[in-house]
């Protein structure tokens, strides 16, 4: 019985050895790490993420690997034998590459690269045209923090605003910058999670969907934003309040956001 045992853990051994370098999360196998791997943001555009990476020698190729967050699980997502690839995301992430020849592979993984948005967890609020005329309705998205300010004011270039053609309490629409009564500001078109055409919380659509520069919000609703400027926002949508300030009508609008860093890019967290 004895001898039984230790040659099954013998075997174990040995199968865990010829696995080894297969699992990015192991310690992987005898060749060297690759180095050098970046993001070239400029041949990347959408959802198409372009990676860089310097060559190791005398190796077959390299296995690319991806993960949404950053204590999840790499998936590979390529099998190259160049020093480049291009992989069409379904959400912001983080990769990784190795190397391998033959079933031997990087003693790890490389260093990672993000294409993460900032993920803003500031609370804004904006009101609507019922609301106290001093309470700010309009909003800028910026890279670090956003910006509140009064739409109506031609020193204030908002990106959007609130506003409420159905005189309710109850209800509240977003405008882009330069649309309706206020528009003297920024162009920005939006689009909701289970919008046609935008099925994905990871990644804002393309420009085939039913982008709108006007349109009515619910709590809970998850809007990606094009500004004008090429970046892309997305925004959560955590209470619509009213009536607001004493009025009878006024509604308030409390969201979040994440916005890219990246002009152009459309990823981000899987959120929802």
């Amino acid at each position: 019985m004895k001898r039984f045992i230790v040659m099954g853990l013998a075997t174990a051994l040995v199968l865990l050895t010829a696995c080894e370098g297969d699992n990015p999360g192991g310690e992987g196998g005898t060749l060297p790490v690759v180095t050098g791997l970046t993001v070239d943001w400029a041949q990347s555009d959408g959802v198409d993420i372009n990676l860089d990476w310097d060559a190791v020698s005398d190796v077959d190729g390299y296995n690319v690997y991806f993960r949404a967050t950053s204590s999840g699980t790499w998936t590979e997502v390529g099998d190259v034998t160049t020093t480049t690839y291009t992989h069409t995301a379904s959400s912001a992430g983080y990769y990784a590459v190795e190397a391998y020849k033959g079933s031997d592979t990087s003693e790890a993984l490389s260093s990672e690269v993000s294409t993460m948005p900032n993920i803003i967890t500031t609370e804004y609020e904006i009101y609507d045209n019922y609301a106290p005329a001093d309470w700010h309705s309009g909003f800028i998205f910026g890279l670090t923090a956003g910006e509140t300010g009064l739409a109506g004011s031609s020193a204030f270039v908002q990106d959007i605003y609130a506003y409420d053609p159905w005189t309710d309490p109850g209800r509240a629409a977003l405008y882009s910058g330069d649309y309706g009564p206020f528009g003297d500001g920024n162009e920005t078109w939006m689009i909701g999670l289970g919008d046609p055409g935008c099925d994905n919380a990871g990644a804002a659509p393309d420009v085939s969907a039913g982008w709108w520069d006007n349109g009515e919000v619910w709590e809970g609703d998850v809007i990606f934003c094009e500004l004008y400027d090429g970046y892309f926002a997305k925004m959560y949508i955590n209470d619509l309040e009213g009536p607001v300030g004493g009025s009878s009508n006024g509604t308030g609008i409390a969201f979040t956001y994440e916005i890219q860093p990246q002009a152009g890019i459309r990823l981000f967290t899987t959120n929802q």
